[in-house]
């Protein structure tokens, strides 16, 4: 797995990130459900794996269990036991266990991530901000008003303005980011702001500390796995593929 990229040292690898918790609130232990006979970190995993940006592919979780079946799929795994608030402070404490220049945080509930989306991510990533958040479209109907999905307002520059859950704008945000190792290290020292708190929005923390956010348009169903019903949606969208 090697970037079209030239790489040097191990100072400029691609890496991608996928934090995967047990206690999610909504789904306990997801990483580890079965889908149509495969574990969802497993899928998620593979997908990275596919992306031609990415020098190498680790999941980062709390748990034991999720460890232990990593480590059975040969699928590189780090334990953090420290607490997180978010995936990304999950990431950010990662950092100094790993080489690498730009960090791209995976969604370990999104097995069908397009690989291409996280090259185009990669891609248009831009030093100069040094945090870029990929979005898609949204074409249908009930992503709108559904408030699992989060939605984008942004700028004549395609920066973030404002994220929610409530039916704001027509871009539905993707939990896809890419960061520099600077403004990933910086991630969980800036104070949680109140429009983070109120819409569990990870990216608004940078929003509210007076950093940008680019917004990077990508092909991707953005389909991920929140509750136990979705597991059933993602299962008719595998048939599709077949």
């Amino acid at each position: 797995m090697r970037s079209y990229a030239k790489v040097d040292n191990e100072s400029d690898l691609v890496v991608g990130l996928i934090p995967a918790r047990w206690a999610s609130t909504r789904f306990e232990g997801k990483p580890l459900v079965n889908i149509s006979g495969i574990p969802m970190i497993k899928r998620v995993y593979d997908r990275a794996c596919m992306a031609k940006y990415l020098d190498t592919v680790v999941v980062l979780t709390d748990d034991e269990r999720i460890a232990k079946y990593c480590s059975s799929q040969e699928m590189r795994c780090i334990v953090i036991d420290e607490p997180a608030r978010s995936g990304t402070d999950r990431c950010a404490a990662a950092l100094n266990m790993l080489d690498g220049r730009i960090f791209v945080n995976i969604q370990g509930d999104e097995p069908l991530i397009n690989p291409d989306a996280i090259d185009t991510l990669v891609d248009q990533f831009g030093w100069a901000v040094g945090v870029a958040n990929a979005y898609v479209d949204i074409d249908q109907d009930y992503k709108v008003e559904d408030k699992n999905v989060v939605k984008v307002v942004m700028n004549k520059n395609n920066h973030a303005m404002y994220y929610s859950r409530l039916p704001i704008s027509d871009y539905q945000q993707l939990g896809l980011y890419a960061f520099s190792r600077d403004m990933l290290s910086i991630f969980p020292t800036l104070p949680v702001g109140i429009n983070e708190h109120k819409e569990s929005v990870e990216m608004l923390r940078y929003l509210e500390n007076g950093y940008m956010v680019k917004m990077v348009k990508v092909e991707d169903d953005g389909l991920s796995v929140d509750t136990p019903h979705d597991v059933k949606l993602v299962e008719l969208k595998l048939g599709e593929y077949h």
